[in-house]
């Protein structure tokens, strides 16, 4: 059988200076502005779904934290980090959304009791169970600015993070399916952001990108030249080897955590042949991967040609619905999604080799709605894709939706609590126009710096001295805004510009009508129109007809 094998690209990434968003692992300000925007207006599917958690036990600001500290014994970490973790973040959760500091002060208790970890154990499926740490980080962003956590509280927490946690996920899982190592990455990530650590930051980058380490870094696993002893088992799905003592010494190999070989070309998961059930856990990691990354500035979600939304297809498609491989080859050029041929391929680690798709627990769809979510509003909204190439993606936030949209079920087994940022209706849902990620939310009445626009790919304008500056026919502007009460609003811009200057307005929902201004040599205020805006979090869009030596300073919006 053969591998599926794509070389590593490029050279390692070096940070040098590089200035995280805070908060920014799988949300961000923006995203809060959002949310609280559209639950104060009532609107749905968002009221509904943030119901749902505050009833949530999970988001109890009286439950109890329990004290923690000593060792985690290998099969505690579910009962340790991973019900805390799930209480912590939810509770966090809340409290970013209410204001309300009784979810704050719980939230702090339950760091403060999980600073206090000395030991964890490396036993079994260690960077798997280390990994699970991501959701207490996830909530200690989320608190980080919360004035009743002290500085020498959060130091503690960060350096418990960073001396017993770390050595266990610092390298991935070489030995394993991919969805292990994934989630060891995905907690590295969460604690470089929480900590302002480049070199963890880059390193997980590089990794899943197959990339180099960083020449200040310690290498990757090495690997390639293991012949493992044939065969161990075979089985009806995949024929599994034993495991070898050593892997090989080829430099930063590169394993089955690694996007380009946990997704295949034709979209399918390693472990598709293992069981459904892991193969969209581990599909669901890498988007929360792939997002966490689009919030601090770099876009995973579209490595290798939009690999990952290629993945999700192929599984989803063969989860929710009844479709079978046309057929099987060895051959990676002549498996593709379209086709529908299943490749008969080697894991990375050869330790197994796929035979065919396991029906064990066929159905899945990826657990909890925030990764389906998040993937399906970067791929529609933020980029655009065609709907052709997101059909089982929106099958699945639609099916979603059919069952009620809002509750949530933490993972396939029992008391698997730390599976997923859940919450994904309330969290990362989008209305059409919400095609950038916006710094903050401001409540209208409000005047809002021109440069705060929402941040999307594409849109680079010059700033010079807070302006913006150089614009030219063709740009556009988006700010998302809370209005608290439907009505109409006049929008306006300071400005000054060499020539006339010609901009078109638009709100959500409704069409560009533009407006042409007299030159100016000093900044000025005009009106480019009035606006009946819904309540909520609303999307104004100004666009740029006409322009020469034009700046912008401002928009304002009022009654």
């Amino acid at each position: 059988m053969s591998a599926v094998a794509v070389a590593a690209e490029g050279e390692p990434r070096i940070s040098k200076g590089k200035k995280f968003v805070h908060p920014g692992i799988f949300y961000t300000e923006g995203d809060f502005g959002r949310m609280k925007a559209m639950v104060a207006a009532g609107r749905e599917p968002w009221k509904k779904s943030f119901e749902a958690l505050r009833v949530s036990p999970y988001a109890n600001s009286g439950a109890w934290a329990r004290p923690r500290g000593g060792k985690i014994e290998q099969g505690r970490f579910n009962a340790t980090i991973g019900i805390d973790g799930r209480r912590a973040h939810d509770i966090a959760l809340m409290w970013k959304l209410t204001g309300e500091e009784h979810y704050a002060a719980k939230a702090r208790d339950f760091l403060v009791q999980n600073a206090n970890w000395t030991e964890t154990s490396w036993g079994g499926t260690g960077p798997l169970d280390n990994g699970k740490i991501y959701l207490l980080v996830e909530a200690a962003e989320m608190i980080r600015d919360y004035p009743g956590w002290a500085k020498e509280e959060q130091k503690k927490f960060g350096d418990m993070l960073r001396n017993v946690f770390v050595p266990h996920i610092y390298s991935g899982d070489i030995m394993r399916w991919g969805n292990q190592g994934l989630t060891a990455w995905h907690g590295l990530l969460a604690i470089a952001i929480f900590l302002d650590d480049e070199k963890l930051y880059d390193r997980v980058w590089n990794y899943l990108t197959g990339r180099p380490h960083r020449p200040d870094d310690n290498p990757f696993p090495s690997g390639g030249v293991w012949k493992p002893d044939w065969p161990a088992n075979y089985g009806e799905f995949f024929v599994e080897r034993t495991k070898p003592p050593a892997f090989g010494n080829e430099p930063d190999w590169g394993y089955d955590d690694l996007l380009q070989y946990y997704i295949y070309p034709n979209g399918q998961c390693e472990e598709s042949c293992r069981d459904q059930a892991h193969a969209m856990y581990g599909v669901a990691q890498m988007v929360a991967i792939a997002e966490i990354f689009w919030n601090q500035g770099d876009d995973l979600y579209g490595h290798l040609d939009n690999r990952l939304l290629r993945g999700l297809e192929w599984s989803l498609r063969y989860n929710l619905s009844d479709w079978e491989p046309s057929g099987f080859t060895e051959n990676p050029a002549e498996a593709t999604f379209e086709n529908g041929m299943f490749l008969r391929t080697r894991t990375r680690n050869n330790r197994w080799s796929s035979v065919k798709p396991s029906f064990h627990a066929r159905g899945a769809d990826g657990g909890p709605a925030a990764p389906r979510t998040a993937a399906l509003m970067h791929y529609t909204v933020r980029r655009g894709v065609s709907t052709n190439e997101t059909f089982w993606l929106q099958k699945a936030v639609d099916n979603h939706f059919a069952n009620g949209g809002v509750g949530e079920v933490w993972g396939f087994g029992p008391n698997w609590y730390y599976e997923f940022e859940g919450w994904g209706t309330l969290t990362k849902t989008r209305t059409p126009w919400m095609r950038g990620d916006p710094v903050a939310v401001p409540k209208v009445p409000a005047t809002i710096k021109a440069v705060d626009f929402d941040r999307r790919p594409a849109c680079n304008p010059v700033i010079e001295s807070g302006a913006l500056s150089r614009i030219k026919r063709g740009d556009s502007f988006d700010y998302t805004v809370n209005v608290p009460e439907a009505g109409d609003y006049r929008v306006s811009v300071v400005y000054k510009s060499a020539r006339r200057l010609e901009l078109a307005l638009a709100a959500e929902g409704g069409r560009y009508r533009s407006k042409e201004l007299p030159a100016s040599d000093d900044y000025k205020k005009a009106a480019l129109g009035v606006r009946k805006l819904e309540a909520g979090a609303v999307v104004l869009k100004i666009g740029v007809v006409n322009a020469t030596g034009a700046r912008i300073r401002s928009v304002v919006v009022e009654r």
